[in-house]
């Protein structure tokens, strides 16, 4: 997974890279838990996105957001600590559901 803690890192996300293999990601660690919003501006493949409370447990999944969604928003409906977005169709085949708690680590967080 690649990280984004910043401010910066988190704006820029994934925009303008042509695609992103199948087994990897972009973690997005924030300050503090909220209903943080994902939109597609300058995205140039769909991806699926992860809302994990501080737990790190899932508490909403979009997928396959395609970039043509743009300038829509998408949100959860409960406060986030952490994003993980990955390649269109990864959290289906990784049969990920809301509920479940994703397994990581990270230096200096929960």
């Amino acid at each position: 997974l690649e990280l984004a803690r910043t401010d910066e890192e988190r704006m820029a996300g994934l925009s303008g890279r042509a695609n992103l293999p199948f087994d990897r990601g972009m973690l997005f660690v924030f300050p503090h838990a909220d209903r943080y919003g994902i939109w597609m501006k300058d995205m140039r493949f769909a991806i699926d996105i992860v809302w994990a409370d501080a737990t790190k447990r899932i508490v909403h999944i979009e997928h396959e957001v395609q970039p043509d969604t743009y300038p829509q928003s998408f949100r959860p409906e409960k406060p986030a600590l952490y994003v993980l977005e990955t390649a269109a169709g990864e959290t289906r085949h990784a049969n990920l559901k809301v509920g479940d708690v994703l397994q990581f680590a990270l230096e200096g967080a929960p």
